[in-house]
């Protein structure tokens, strides 16, 4: 409908890693450039020539997480992941480059979106000697994990990934949430930065704005979209309508500072971010604060 009845000259979304695959090749066919806001790696790689992506890759988040783990001299882990398209490749990712940390994943469990009770597969996680615990998926599941992992009495760690950088994961989980530990952009934090940090006032900016039109916090979802948009609406300036000219601008797009950190896309990097975008986040008391 959109692409044969409203004639888009480009789209934003979704969300998810799964409906975004499901996407690609519809638009792929009608030549109409995506912006996408999920986070897995098949969305990019290899680089699609109409796709671009605002939120931060699962590789960018995997390498910042495992550095966290290194530094605390983890080197046996288990992973625990959602078997859709996110979780799975989040999983491939720790595979990948858990070596170059020198950290072993010792123990692999899997569970289903919908699943409402995890405490099988982390009994198993239990029974073995692992220093921590990495859940890869989204809401509501890892919240559910946490709550088990208090309930089964498990003293070692639990990491997310930034699949639950938003409060429903914290109402979710509740007190079972304190204590994990997860990479993700810096608009959680946005007030801990330091001065500067070239993305600090935008992102305060829109912690403001966010709360005046809502009358609450934003979450990074939010931001990713709000990254295409603008985005688009400057490449637009120049392109005009010609869907064509407008790839070809987006992927020229520099130095643009979003709420996912600062974009620098080309011909060979459609994600456009890089490591520094990431920060460390602890949920303490039920509220996110800046780890490193």
């Amino acid at each position: 409908k959109l692409i044969e009845q409203d004639k888009v000259i480009a789209l934003i979304g979704s969300s998810g890693t799964p409906s975004t695959l499901a996407m690609i090749p519809v638009l792929e066919k009608a030549e109409v450039p995506l912006m996408a806001c999920a986070a897995g790696l098949a969305i990019t790689d290899p680089i699609k020539k109409l796709v671009f992506r605002t939120p931060q890759t699962d590789v960018l988040v995997v390498n910042r997480l495992l550095k966290y783990l290194q530094k605390l001299a983890m080197v046996k882990i288990a992973v625990i992941y959602d078997t859709n398209a996110f979780g799975v490749s989040g999983r491939d990712q720790i595979r990948r480059f858990a070596p170059q940390y020198g950290i072993t994943v010792a123990r692999e469990e899997a569970f289903k979106t919908e699943d409402t009770d995890m405490t099988v597969q982390l009994t198993r996680i239990r029974a073995t000697d692992v220093q921590a615990v990495i859940c890869w998926g989204t809401n509501p599941a890892p919240a559910i994990i946490a709550r088990n992992m208090k309930q089964l009495g498990m003293p070692i760690p639990l990491f997310q990934s930034h699949g639950i950088a938003n409060r429903k994961f914290i109402e979710l989980g509740g007190e079972a949430v304190n204590g994990v530990i997860f990479p993700a952009g810096k608009l959680l934090v946005a007030g801990s930065l330091p001065d500067n940090d070239p993305q600090k006032p935008l992102l305060l900016q829109y912690l403001r704005s966010f709360r005046e039109k809502y009358g609450r916090d934003p979450d990074t979802f939010g931001g990713h979209a709000w990254d295409a948009l603008q985005m688009l609406v400057q490449v637009l300036k120049k392109s005009g309508s010609d869907k064509y000219r407008l790839r070809e601008e987006i992927e020229n797009i520099k130095g643009f500072i979003g709420i996912g950190g600062i974009f620098n896309y080309s011909p060979i990097n459609h994600d456009g971010l890089a490591p520094d975008c990431l920060v460390m986040i602890r949920i303490v008391n039920g509220e996110w604060t800046f780890l490193e």
